[in-house]
């Protein structure tokens, strides 16, 4: 995973965590402590209804 400082470094003023965010409603959290994120489901993107969104769960310790 590239770690958003990578981009910082090369100068970026901007970093969206849109997907991300999708897939991880703890993303915070994971972000801190380091844990792997889950991949966001893009069958389910704009599909209606509750999967997908709704459906992702916070990290398992």
């Amino acid at each position: 995973m590239v770690r958003s400082t990578h981009w910082l470094e090369l100068g970026a003023d901007l970093i969206s965590f849109g997907r991300a965010f999708i897939a991880n409603p703890d993303l915070v959290e994971r972000l801190r402590a380091d844990l792997p994120l889950a991949e966001a489901d893009e069958a389910t993107y704009y599909a209606g209804g509750d999967i997908g969104y709704l459906t992702y769960n916070a990290y398992q310790y």
